[in-house]
This record gives structure tokens, C-alpha cells and sequence, in this order.
């Protein structure tokens, strides 16, 4: 009977389901556990897991986004007033800001999800036979 049990469909299902999270938490941990070793000032802004719609991502971004040329009535180059200045400095700052607060989103949802994973793909492996009977 125990033979019998461990080859129907459900089992097989609930094993690869297992499986698949606890190995996709364990990549997640592995992943996770690198980047906080070797960027350790500026951790990714892309997720270990699924993908990253934030934007900006990098602070070269922030430079490149707010550098634009102003003209003036005949179409001719100028150089940006004091105002214009300031409020540029302003927008890169809000930028780079902005950019640090997902850096620190990302790591602890990194953190989260990692654990998660490798917690419900063990205890799906570990707690299937007692309700699989």
C-alpha cells in the first residue's frame, strides 16, 4: 500500500511543487547572500526574484535625466539661470534619494522572499504525509 501511495498523481504533483520552491529558495538565498558580500555600499536594485519595473535603477541615471540643454527664444544654446540650477541640483537629489530607498526595499524584500521560499518548499516536502493520507 505504502508503494502504492507514493506513485499516485497528487504525490508526484506536491512533490515537484516542493521541490521546485524549496530549490527556487535556496537560488533566492544563494543570490541574496552574494550581493550582500560583494555590494556591500550599493546593493542591486533588481530583485534575486521576478522583475524590476523601478525606475531610475542606477545614479548615472539621475545625471543623464536631468542634463538637457535649455535654449532661448532664437533656438541658440544657454546657460541655465540660478533657478534653473538650483532646481535641477533639487531633482537630481530627489533622484539619488529615491534610488537609495529602493536599494533598501529590494535587499529586505530580497531577505523576505529568500526565507519564504526555502520555508514553504520544506515544509510542503516535510509536512505532505500528514495530509496525504
Amino acid at each position: 500500500m505504502k508503494k502504492n501511495q507514493e506513485n499516485n498523481w497528487p504525490n508526484k504533483i506536491i512533490n515537484f511543487i516542493g521541490w521546485v520552491i524549496l530549490l527556487l529558495g535556496i537560488y533566492a538565498t544563494i543570490k541574496t547572500s552574494f550581493n550582500f558580500v560583494f555590494y556591500k555600499n550599493k546593493y542591486p536594485t533588481d530583485p534575486v526574484i521576478g522583475p524590476s519595473f523601478l525606475y531610475p535603477r542606477y545614479e548615472e541615471e539621475c545625471y543623464e535625466q536631468f542634463n538637457y540643454p535649455l535654449y532661448d527664444e532664437k533656438g541658440q544654446p544657454r546657460k541655465p539661470t540660478k533657478d534653473e540650477e538650483k532646481l535641477r541640483e533639487q531633482q537630481i537629489k530627489n533622484c539619488l534619494k529615491k534610488i537609495e530607498k529602493n536599494r533598501e526595499i529590494t535587499k529586505q524584500n530580497d531577505i523576505w522572499i529568500s526565507f519564504m521560499l526555502v520555508f514553504l518548499g520544506g515544509g510542503i516536502l516535510i509536512t505532505k504525509k500528514f495530509y496525504l493520507k
